[in-house]
């Protein structure tokens, strides 16, 4: 690889550290990103790469090293000061205000400068249409979908005329059509010698548009390579200090008799949804985005109202009202969105493990905190729940550890049937094969788990089984193992002529 000089970087990291009470973050972090260049950053949750895009974008301050910027070296600086010097981030929980329109989030602040609101919304079009964008700039950002928010981060990204774009996990929410829309602009952003920095845990988007990757590993930098001189398996072995033969484990071996069977689940979305769920069995369901698998699971656990369905758990017919209903009756729910669904992020680690067996601990209004301890720290300790104390709020944990949380909440009631909705989003590989694990150790034991995953090569590789749905209908059912992945696909997508 060429020596690079200053002139051909449009940022230079060098020996950046960040401690914050109990944890270094950032240890000496050196990194180098070309002019016009994708340069991906990949690590397990908690390597320090949020940590450092944080740093670069003026949210946090670093405690020693050097910046240099565009050939300006930066020392203190605030959000504000880094996008008006070329710099932007696009985090992975967009910052946008939902109650103002799409032109007033472009240009925020600076109407002024824009001469009115005829003048924001008229260069708010401008940057628009130069992405590819057609949304309305008068619509309000709570109407439009997650997509098109991303266009208006970059829109007002390019307002600022940022030299350096930082995507921190930009397609943790879009459906495939969104990601080839967003491949499309990083290529056209790219072509116009705006350099980005792509941080993403799915390393098929690294290798696809990427021209060099950095990886991190406990707030280190293990290795700088262009991604033409790496193998996906070098890359993951270098993100998590081990070797990882194959990416997901062997499927559960033994299937045995019915253990829920679910009648005639109609709603205004599902259309007599009817199937059963066999003991240690990992069942998927595979369609597109909206095409009802989650509402399937929700109606089951009692979450949403379905009418006339019949659940029968070892062939009694059960009354699953609502989720304390489904809890009694042996169902646990991870959520599609662990940090609106699934934890209360000002609690502490111990509070959002507990949370499920209150009954144990709780009487009359009094909570026994020693329990409620006891309970947090067993978990912390079976699932290797990476956090300094299960005192803790949850919100400082990373995806990964947070999402083993609410695994550990309903370990600890041991429920037969784990439903489990997007069990891996935004979580590293490293920590995707820790909850593989746990799922063939919950199905080995008796038990049995409903996946349901964006990410089709997972679900295809943990289930032992598959049905397909398409617009709330069942349309076909697969031994994941024996049938090719177009044979599943044509059935999600509703092709006439595919059978089961």
């Amino acid at each position: 690889m060429s020596v690079m000089s200053e002139s051909d970087l449009i940022i230079s990291i060098r020996d950046v550290s960040k401690s914050f009470p109990g944890v270094k973050a950032l240890d000496k972090v050196s990194i180098d990103v070309r002019r016009g260049t994708v340069h991906g950053i990949v690590g397990e949750n908690g390597a320090g790469k949020s940590t450092l895009m944080k740093i670069l974008s003026g949210v946090y301050q670093k405690d020693s090293g050097t910046i240099v910027f565009d050939g300006q070296t930066i020392e203190h600086t605030t959000a504000l000061e880094s996008m008006h010097r070329g710099l932007a981030i696009i985090y992975q929980e967009l910052n946008l205000v939902s109650t103002m329109s799409v032109g007033e989030n472009v240009f925020l602040g600076r109407f002024k400068e824009m001469k009115g609101m005829r003048g924001t919304h008229a260069k708010a079009r401008e940057l628009l249409d130069s992405i590819g964008c057609k949304v309305s700039t008068g619509k309000l950002v709570s109407e439009i979908s997650v997509s098109t928010k991303q266009m208006v981060e970059i829109a007002k990204a390019l307002s600022f005329k940022s030299k350096l774009i930082i995507m921190d996990e930009p397609s943790s929410s879009l459906t495939a059509e969104e990601m080839a829309q967003l491949v499309k602009i990083i290529h056209q952003l790219r072509s116009q010698g705006i350099s980005i920095i792509y941080i993403s845990h799915k390393l098929d988007e690294i290798f696809e548009f990427c021209d060099t990757v950095t990886v991190m590993r406990d707030g280190h930098v293990i290795d700088t390579m262009p991604t033409s001189e790496v193998t996906r398996n070098d890359m993951i072995t270098k993100m998590v200090g081990r070797t990882i033969e194959n990416e997901y484990p062997p499927r559960p071996a033994k299937v045995g008799g019915t253990l829920m069977e679910v009648r005639g689940i109609n709603t205004r979305k599902l259309k007599d949804i009817s199937f059963k769920l066999r003991e240690g069995e990992i069942l998927g369901l595979v369609g597109l985005v909206g095409a009802g698998r989650t509402e399937i699971v929700r109606a089951i656990f009692g979450a949403d109202k379905a009418k006339g369905h019949e659940v029968l758990l070892g062939g009694k017919k059960a009354l699953i009202r609502n989720p304390r209903d489904a809890k009694r009756a042996g169902l646990g729910l991870i959520p599609e969105d662990r940090k609106l669904q699934g934890l209360v992020l000002t609690f502490s680690v111990e509070s959002n493990i507990s949370m499920a067996s209150m009954d144990r601990f709780s009487r009359f209004g009094f909570i026994r905190r020693s329990l409620e301890r006891g309970i947090g720290e067993r978990q912390v300790k079976a699932l290797s729940v990476k956090t300094p104390s299960v005192k803790v709020p949850v919100v400082n944990l990373s995806g990964g550890n947070q999402q083993k949380c609410i695994v550990g909440r309903w370990l600890e009631i041991a429920p037969k049937i784990f439903i489990m909705d997007e069990p891996t989003k935004g979580i590293d590989v490293g920590a995707k094969y820790e909850i593989y694990l746990l799922m063939k150790r919950i199905a080995e034991d008796g038990g049995a788990i409903i996946l349901i995953s964006s990410e089709l090569p997972e679900v295809l590789n943990m289930s032992n089984r598959v049905l397909t749905i398409f617009e709330g209908r069942l349309t076909g059912e697969f031994d994941p193992a024996t049938t090719p992945v177009d044979t599943i696909m044509a059935s999600a997508l509703g092709m006439p002529g595919v059978s089961a």
